[in-house]
């Protein structure tokens, strides 16, 4: 009688332990509700494309227009926001790729078109109405198909839906009003100041404190932002929610950074330098390397700064080209007949991006002369006056 009486509750014990771990799983998701009235198709996926990963989470549908998607937490965790939605991993229609979903959304009588999706809450809505295709001939496409990278020119097909807004905080409520929120540009040509940017994010981040979407954006877009105020202002505005978040932490050590010199190879490897030499000056330097195309069409434009400024500015190239390439980054030094002296970061290329904040290049720093330091784009028009202000010019 005791044994049945132990395996009983045994039983039971399994049964209410297997029920609270179902509970805890399924708490360690988020669900996604995509309503698409009249889509032409029955799949949906939802990709993740952080970084060098790709993932597809297939839809499950639960009736004839609408999908439910659960997303794990280390992948909305891991996520910057990067993720979309797709008919299918690939799917091939002739020469033509039909893949995304495109969301049209209106703000002050123009529409904007944008495919970038995330998350905010544990279950999230999206509700629109097919409105067509549209093809972008002749694109350059890359994509994975069973394991192997492939690039092929082809028809790039979006499905495009119009986006029935909700009053709410939701992420694609958000993202509907500024998709491109910190890059100090838009997708319909509009001709805007940064002032007028910059109170148009400031407007934004007032109304949405918790979003996560305008944290991770400012996260990585803060280098666009002319000063370090600029920045500071934007970020108050947003709340604590997110505020223990690589995102944040990234914010906050830029703002309370000050420069902290290095020493690196010179051109020709013979000896090291520090970065900065002269801290009585303004200090530009630009990170470069000999393969990057836009680091080559910006030279004219750091020609005339340095032609204009260098009794007040002293500039400073760092390449980051691997060892093997140095010398392709030398021989370009000597052809285009740069003036300013230049260091090599081949030695740990990473740490040195990582100390200065370089997320791509061509990247300016300045460093100013009470030590503090900025991000700065010498070929934004606004940020080169400003450069010309500091120097007395």
């Amino acid at each position: 009688m005791k044994k049945l009486f132990y395996l009983l509750f045994l039983s039971l014990w399994m049964f209410i332990s297997c029920q609270r771990q179902a509970q805890i799983q399924e708490s360690n998701n988020y669900k996604l509700f995509v309503t698409l009235e009249n889509a032409p198709f029955d799949s949906l996926y939802l990709c993740d494309y952080t970084g060098d990963r790709k993932i597809y989470i297939a839809g499950e549908k639960t009736n004839e227009f609408t999908w439910e998607i659960t997303i794990p937490d280390s992948i909305v965790l891991n996520s910057e926001n990067l993720m979309s939605l797709a008919v299918s991993k690939y799917a091939f229609i002739g020469n033509s790729l039909s893949a995304t979903i495109r969301f049209i959304a209106e703000r002050d009588e123009k529409k904007i078109a944008f495919a970038n999706i995330g998350v905010e809450d544990r279950e999230n809505y999206i509700y629109a109405v097919y409105m067509g295709k549209t093809v972008f001939p002749e694109e350059l496409i890359g994509m994975t198909i069973e394991g192997k990278d492939t690039i092929f020119f082809g028809n790039y097909i979006c499905e495009d839906f119009k986006l029935i807004l909700q009053n709410d905080s939701s992420d694609i409520t958000i993202r509907a009003q500024d998709p491109l929120f910190s890059w100090f540009s838009n997708m319909n040509n509009e001709e805007l100041s940064y002032n007028e940017y910059l109170e148009r994010y400031d407007e934004l981040s007032k109304k949405y404190p918790d979003s996560r979407f305008l944290m991770s954006s400012l996260s990585h877009q803060f280098y666009r932002y002319q000063s370090k105020s600029d920045l500071q202002r934007i970020y108050d505005n947003l709340s604590d929610k997110y505020k223990n978040t690589e995102w944040a932490k990234n914010i906050e050590s830029y703002l309370q950074t000050k420069f902290e010199n290095t020493s690196l190879p010179t051109l020709n490897k013979d000896t090291y330098e520090d970065i900065v030499q002269d801290s009585s000056k303004y200090n530009l330097i630009i990170f470069t390397a000999s393969w990057c195309r836009p680091c080559i069409e910006e030279i004219p434009v750091l020609k005339e700064i340095y032609n204009d400024l260098n009794k007040n500015l002293v500039m400073t190239y760092i390449s980051v080209d691997e060892e093997k390439t140095v010398k392709s980054f030398q021989k370009q030094m000597r052809e285009k007949n740069i003036p300013w002296r230049a260091l090599l970061a081949y030695e740990d290329i990473e740490k040195i991006k990582t100390k200065y904040f370089v997320s791509g290049i061509p990247q300016g720093v300045l460093v100013y002369p009470d030590g503090t330091m900025s991000l700065i784009e010498v070929r934004d028009k606004e940020q080169r006056e400003k450069l010309y202000s500091l120097c007395g010019k």
